[in-house]
């Protein structure tokens, strides 16, 4: 059973029994509601027959009254008749009230008493109003009687109505007291047991299914142990060295390579922070490195340690490494943990470096030709002046010739200087124009340029200065413009803009290089290729060492290097873009460094 099915079962269980308490409690409600107006329909006929009897009383006290004064001439004896008389119209007043909702014949009888009793007060009045001696003859005494009867009849006939309804209401207040007993039993026998048929079905439902979770736990654990050994083995026969820290930085795993690399066993490397058993330098500052697990704890991303690191084990010995460390999240994406792989690039170094100075004599190869008939076009014209030189008499003409040498002399020495500059390198970072290295490499190329008839358009947006090593970023810029130069073939446009690149979360301050050409652009399958070593789309002209050379030596400056088709450019070929920051590391030359590992 999983959680969510537990959760419905668990609802089921509160719901249906609040629900079916719902429903008792709205039933008892009913029937109480059916008892109470019942009962206040009883209460309302005693209190209606109440008001008959007190109404038939008044009347009669009238009566008495007037007899009273009839024989004694007494006015005393007219008291009672004035105070019955003012009593009896609200008392008619006061069970019309009553009777006018649902008693419809009571209220007719009403009526009925009402004008015998208008008729009878009629006839009293006409005795007291008489001006003799106010007595009755023998007929007035037989119409009183007559009227009297007549209001006793009619008060009569409404109680006994009155008792009939109330004893009917009382029947049916028993019989709805009753009923609503064998109801709420009944109700109260239907909840207790569909409850109780409920609640041992969810109680069945959730025991199969612990028994069915039960197993399954036990299999899923067979298979966790299973699944963990096996990663276990495959982490520890990798030919990458693997090493997990916990929240902490605290080792729980180190595989058989990051133990031969670092010098420390598993037993003596876990429960060991970090820093104690990686221990991470810069292989040219020397300095320390960033602790990667601090670094993932902070961004809570993959990283890879900064360029040119180098590890030294526990024995003293130096190896170059190449590595990235990545965060261990639970199912809640909550971090638990930190992976480190890292690999000896030791030799793959030594080898990068005699390819990258293979790559340089082959740029050398590609530039001789063209050097050579730069270098010769000024001396040829510099031969020439001189033999006019000789020739000429007049001054000013000689002057004009010795100026036009020392031009060309000049173009000669600066072609000859940006040649030994491509291959002179300083031991540190030097500050550089990027403009003028650029516009130095165009120089070199300037005869291809031409004869190609290729529009070159450098826009500078922005500053260009950085700190770096010219040599090299030379280098770069000669593959690049020379690919551009080649796709763009004859007639075609190369753009060359450098602009500011702010600073970012992962990136400092620097330069954006970005050249564009009007060629065809590179295949779509090819651009994941590009950087790979002896990879090239020109045949058996090109080496495939060009780009990866350069990415390399951008990566050594601590940029990037990235190609795209199309670009931010109007132009449709292929755009080269290099970030470069503001500051670049020293440089220590690659035989002291293999000297070192």
């Amino acid at each position: 059973m999983n959680l969510a099915e537990f959760r419905r079962i668990l609802r089921q269980t509160t719901i249906l029994p609040i629900l079916l308490l719902a429903a008792m409690g709205v039933l008892t409600l009913g029937l109480i509601h059916r008892g109470s107006v019942t009962m206040s329909a009883l209460d309302t006929s005693d209190r209606i027959d109440t008001d008959i009897l007190q109404l038939q009383s008044l009347i009669l006290d009238q009566e008495m009254s007037l007899r009273g004064y009839e024989l004694t001439h007494d006015p005393a004896q007219l008291q009672p008749y004035r105070s019955a008389g003012a009593q009896i119209p609200g008392a008619f007043d006061a069970l019309a009230g009553r009777l006018k909702v649902d008693r419809p014949h009571q209220s007719l009888r009403l009526a009925i008493l009402h004008d015998r009793y208008r008729i009878w007060l009629g006839f009293a009045e006409s005795i007291l109003a008489s001006p003799a001696s106010p007595s009755e003859t023998p007929a007035d005494e037989v119409k009183d009687k007559e009227l009297i009867d007549g209001i006793r009849e009619a008060v009569r006939a409404m109680h006994e109505a009155e008792t009939q309804a109330r004893h009917h209401r009382a029947a049916t207040v028993l019989f709805r007291e009753k009923v609503a007993f064998i109801v709420l039993l009944l109700a109260s026998l239907f909840v207790g047991v569909s409850l109780a048929l409920f609640t041992r079905s969810r109680l069945k439902l959730v025991s199969r299914n612990y028994s069915t979770t039960l197993t399954q736990l036990s299999q899923t654990s067979h298979d966790l142990y299973d699944s963990q050994q096996k990663y276990l083995t495959t982490l520890e026969s990798i030919g990458d060295a693997v090493i997990s820290c916990d929240l902490n930085g605290h080792i729980e795993f180190i595989n058989p390579v990051a133990q031969n690399l670092t010098g420390w066993s598993s037993a003596e490397a876990i429960g060991r922070p970090l820093q104690d058993v990686f221990h991470i330098i810069h292989e040219e500052t020397r300095e320390l490195a960033e602790n990667p697990v601090e670094k993932v704890r902070r961004l809570n991303q993959i990283v890879g340690i900064a360029n040119h690191t180098a590890l030294l084990s526990r024995q003293g010995k130096e190896f170059l490494i190449d590595d990235s460390a990545a965060p261990i999240h639970n199912a809640l994406g909550e971090m638990t943990g930190i992976v480190l792989v890292f690999r000896n690039i030791t030799e793959k170094r030594r080898t990068e470096a005699a390819l990258l100075a293979g790559e340089k004599l082959a740029v050398a190869g590609r530039l001789s030709a063209t050097i050579a008939h730069e270098i010769h076009n000024p001396l040829d014209s510099v031969a020439n002046l001189l033999y006019l030189l000789m020739l000429e008499e007049n001054a000013d003409k000689r002057t004009e010739y010795l100026q036009l040498a020392q031009q060309e002399l000049g173009r000669t020495m600066q072609i000859s200087r940006t040649l030994l500059s491509l291959y002179r390198e300083p031991r540190a970072p030097v500050s550089i124009d990027l403009q003028q290295l650029i516009e130095s490499v165009l120089l070199l190329l300037d005869r291809r340029i031409q004869q190609l008839s290729i529009r070159v358009d450098l826009q500078v947006l922005g500053p260009a200065q950085i700190e770096g090593f010219p040599a090299e970023l030379r280098q770069v810029f000669t593959n690049i413009l020379v690919n551009a130069m080649e796709a763009a073939g004859d007639g075609g446009t190369i753009v060359i803009a450098l602009r500011e690149a702010p600073s970012e979360e992962l990136f400092s301050a620097g330069v954006l290089i970005e050249v564009a050409d009007s060629g065809l652009g590179f295949p779509p399958a090819s651009l994941e290729h590009l950087f790979q070593p002896f990879f090239t789309t020109k045949g058996d002209q090109g080496t495939g060492l060009g780009l990866w050379v350069s990415m390399g030596i951008v990566q050594k400056h601590g940029g990037t290097i990235r190609v795209q088709n199309g670009g931010s450019t109007s132009l449709h070929g292929a755009q080269v873009s290099i970030y470069l920051p503001l500051r670049a590391l020293p440089y220590i030359p690659s035989g002291l460094i293999a000297a070192n590992a």
